[in-house]
């Protein structure tokens, strides 16, 4: 009975120190070691310029906007081994990739697209981008010079 119990225990220690003999890295090791700015490579993605329809309320002045209008430039981060992968994807997918960025910003609240940081329209715009990169992972959406205008 000792001896099973010794060998229960040896056991026990072991495997955890060992771990699974696979010298694999955890799925959680890449968040840390996030990249930093300089290893990431950029690529431009374009301009838009976006109508977006305003929801008006019943008791919303007359001579309230119906329609905002946002401008800016999109940019995306990626590190270097996906940059030839996602410049060849956004060529090849340039149609449907601008068609999924304008649904993105008129589906997005008025209040979100006057966020400063535009915190919300980023990480919507980077879930809806996925598809179209292919292997390529976005670290990071940069919209650059965004505007916000009453139409």
């Amino acid at each position: 009975m000792n001896r099973l119990r010794y060998k229960l225990v040896l056991a026990t220690v072991q495997v955890p120190l060992l771990g699974c003999g696979a010298s694999q890295p955890s799925p959680f090791e890449r968040f840390e070691r996030l990249p930093t700015v300089q290893q990431l490579e950029t690529v431009d993605l374009g301009e838009f310029v976006v109508p977006v329809p305003v929801e008006v309320s019943s008791d919303a002045s007359p001579i309230a906007p119906t329609q905002v209008q946002i401008e800016f430039f999109l940019h995306a981060a990626v590190l270097p081994e996906h940059l030839r992968s996602l410049k060849s994807n956004t060529v090849r997918l340039e149609g449907r990739l601008r068609d999924k960025v304008i649904e993105v910003c008129r589906n997005t609240a008025v209040e979100d697209l006057l966020d400063p940081q535009l915190t919300t329209l980023k990480a919507r715009l980077a879930d809806s981008l996925t598809p179209f990169i292919g292997d390529a992972h976005i670290e990071r959406i940069h919209i650059a010079d965004p505007q916000v205008k009453r139409l």
